[in-house]
């Protein structure tokens, strides 16, 4: 390309035009930097604004969660909330103790325990266990009948093994070959050895027989011998006889779950009521839920639309004449304070009534939440209805404050 091809602008036209414009501004006033259109802290506190705000909303989720999650320990219709649930006493834990489930009838029962359920015992001949066998050599084949069930195992028998050999191989047998309905051990006193079998389970149909089906290991071992025959529970339960093959019955309809441990200690008494120490412990989660919940919108009463929000006071005020009979009332302030002692003589007298003041209550808190979390968050902004407002640069308000800087910004420019 050829140098003469390039227009040449002189320097004196490219900024003549510049040099005209700052002489005329130097004639009229003193030229000095335009710091006014600096927009940096405003973009800093905008940046503060956001983090702050998005701060609000997180614990506004957080704090009704917790909220939710207190009061569902009182709805009835939720299987293993506390509200649901009971506890059994024993009067001695030594002779029998109670598991009752959820929703079980409050009631005291009385239970005499005259006989426990009992497995079955046989045990062989006592030999030292270094004498020769009196199993004969080969194959053994023996069977254990427990009621309409028959079991077969077998072993080999060699013509040198011992005593103790031999009893061994029926034990392995019968744990390698199972599952059986006897469980099999060698007991041993000194150098004495005997083979035991005992039913596992206990009561009456849990009984068993022994024979040989091929050689003679059962007659030889005498494991035949019936020491303790097995045996059903007896016992009285208000009043009425009853028998399980269990030493674990069900009483209330099968609410409560009662494991016998000794006869003959007297009666027992099974008390059935609820849990009020749990119930006291979520009692205090719901009372300080709800307030730190109220405590954080009076914080936050400049950054979040708490009349947006107030439902969950509305709940507290309605609820405070039945809940002050229970030791909770509403203070002026807008949280709630909460009596133990008080609490405590009341719902022992009066449960269902309580029961029945807390659904009404948490079931509204929960529909709020439920309400909160179904909701956009930044709904619960004020800068929300700023911006939807019709004179957004009317509010004092970070969010609102941008359009007012943005718009001072613009008109100084044109």
């Amino acid at each position: 390309m050829k140098v003469n091809r390039i227009s040449h602008i002189p320097y004196s036209q490219r900024v003549g035009r510049y040099h005209f414009q700052m002489v005329q501004a130097k004639l009229h006033a003193p030229v000095n930097p335009i710091s006014s259109y600096n927009l940096q802290p405003f973009y800093t506190r905008e940046q503060q604004w956001r983090t702050e705000l998005s701060d609000s909303l997180s614990r506004l989720y957080r704090y009704s969660a917790d909220l939710d999650k207190a009061a569902r320990e009182f709805d009835p219709e939720r299987k293993g909330s506390t509200i649901n649930e009971r506890q059994a006493i024993s009067s001695d834990p030594e002779a029998a103790t109670a598991k009752a489930y959820a929703s079980a009838q409050s009631k005291t029962y009385q239970l005499d325990i005259l006989r426990l359920a009992s497995t079955q015992t046989n045990r062989g001949k006592w030999e030292e266990g270094s004498t020769p066998t009196s199993v004969s050599q080969g194959h053994q084949q023996f069977a254990v009948v427990s009621g309409e069930r028959e079991e077969s195992y077998s072993f080999y028998s060699h013509p040198a093994d011992s005593h103790a050999q031999s009893m061994k191989r029926m034990e392995q047998a019968i744990v390698t070959q199972g599952p059986s309905v006897v469980l099999p051990r060698v007991e041993e006193n000194g150098s004495m050895q005997a083979l035991v079998l005992e039913s596992s389970e206990t009561g009456a149909d849990h009984g068993f027989t022994l024979h040989d089906q091929k050689g003679n290991s059962v007659r030889a071992s005498g494991i035949q011998r019936v020491e303790k025959r097995a045996g059903d529970a007896e016992f009285i339960l208000d009043g009425q006889r009853g028998f399980s093959s269990h030493n674990r019955i069900s009483i209330g309809g099968g609410e409560v779950q009662v494991s016998m441990l000794q006869a003959g200690n007297g009666t027992v008494s099974i008390t059935v009521s609820p849990d009020t120490e749990r119930l006291l412990q979520q009692t205090r989660r719901l009372v300080g839920a709800y307030n730190r919940l109220q405590l954080f919108l009076q914080e936050q009463q400049e950054t979040l639309a708490t009349q947006k929000l107030e439902n969950f006071e509305r709940a507290a005020q309605a609820a405070n004449g039945v809940l002050s009979q229970f030791g909770i009332r509403l203070l002026p302030n807008g949280l709630l304070e909460q009596d133990d002692h008080t609490w405590l003589e009341a719902v022992q007298v009066r449960y269902e009534d309580f029961a029945e003041a807390m659904k009404g209550l948490t079931k509204q808190f929960r529909e709020e939440v439920m309400h909160v979390q179904s909701s956009p968050l930044g709904s619960f902004s004020r800068s929300f209805e700023e911006i939807g407002g019709c004179i957004p640069y009317a509010s004092p308000s970070p969010s609102s404050m941008r359009y007012m800087q943005a718009g001072l910004f613009i008109n100084l420019l044109f």
